[in-house]
């Protein structure tokens, strides 16, 4: 499972995760949100479950989600 998470950051919010070579900036936390949810989806379409964590300026959770993975690998009946 892959970890993305938005912090607030000076000016704006920061989205870090395991995930991406680097953190990204956006100015506002509803950009932040929509661009995990994106990223999250990207990661279940290509087989991997990721956790998004969103925390407040104070510091405190605010919300904590789980995007499932979508890809089922299929395996033949005498492997079960």
């Amino acid at each position: 499972m892959k970890g993305i998470e938005i912090t607030a950051a000076e000016g704006g919010w920061m989205l870090r995760s395991d995930a991406i070579a680097h953190e990204l900036f956006f100015r506002s936390g509803a950009s932040a949100e929509a661009a995990a949810v994106r990223l999250a989806q990207g990661l279940a379409e290509a087989g991997e479950s990721a956790r998004i964590e969103i925390y407040l300026r104070d510091g405190d959770l605010a919300r904590r989600f789980v995007i499932p993975c979508l890809r089922v690998e299929s395996r033949s009946p005498l492997e079960a």
